[in-house]
């Protein structure tokens, strides 16, 4: 089984997480498999930030959902990166999932993770993903250009499967166990995603056998890796996906 690398908010190892940047190195380097985060702005226009502050990963700070898209745009989401590394990275604004989604939606695979709780974020996105011609009927493979939409939160997770059942739908969870299979099998969820530390080679083959493909996340090393390596997994996110790849095609 070839074990699918995910650009986890981008090449976010070597260019700050989710900005343009870091999804052009990241589909540069061959990765075209990428993962970005959604919130909405006070003025109900989703963007593509992981925290629901713009503390982090700005020159600014208070909440996405206090912030129109104007006052957004004004941040800088890049150059904190750059301080105290080699690289040097020019001012990068907050893309809004529409500027992504025209940019790369032809030559990627975009998992798009629902971070906050409006149902008026998964309409939104909706109308974008149809807008630019990606709200196609899934036939439950991966296929570039595509979307697949993934989140924690179940409620969200059921709302934009029923907003959006043309698209392959994910679970991600912290601890894996056989009851997040049952709530996938029972809602037609594709896509099961443990933190990497919870899954085991039994759970893998028990969601394969149901038609449940397994992705993990959370793995702070390439090394983490190792002990995934030949369980089934259909997938990894990371940081990293230069020494994922390396792992799992030239190990």
């Amino acid at each position: 089984m070839t074990v699918q690398i995910i650009a986890h908010r981008g090449f976010s190892s070597v260019r700050p997480e989710n900005t343009f940047v870091s999804f052009d190195h990241a589909i540069s380097s061959g990765f075209n498999l990428i993962e970005l985060d959604i919130h909405l702005s006070r003025d109900g226009i989703p963007v593509v930030m992981h925290d629901e502050t713009v503390d982090r990963t700005s020159n600014g700070s208070g909440p996405i959902k206090s912030k129109t898209l104007d006052e957004l745009k004004q941040l800088d989401v890049g150059s904190w990166f750059g301080d105290d590394r080699s690289i040097n990275i020019e001012i990068q604004r907050i893309p809004t999932l529409e500027e992504i989604v025209l940019k790369y939606g032809t030559n990627a695979h975009i998992f798009i993770e629902i971070k906050s709780e409006e149902e008026e974020l998964l309409h939104k996105t909706r109308a974008i993903l149809n807008k630019v011609g990606l709200l196609r009927q899934s036939d439950g493979k991966l296929e570039i250009p595509g979307v697949s939409m993934i989140s924690f939160n179940k409620d969200q997770l059921l709302r934009s499967k029923n907003i959006m059942p043309e698209l392959m739908h994910g679970y991600l969870v912290i601890y894996s166990n056989l009851e997040d299979l049952d709530f996938c099998k029972a809602n037609d969820l594709q896509g099961y995603f443990p933190y990497i530390g919870t899954v085991n080679v039994d759970l893998v083959n028990i969601a394969n056998a149901n038609g449940i493909s397994v992705g993990v996340w959370g793995a702070e090393m390439a090394e983490d890796l190792l002990p995934v390596k030949d369980i089934g997994l259909s997938g990894v996110t990371v940081d990293w996906p230069d020494k994922a790849h390396k792992i799992f095609n030239n190990g």
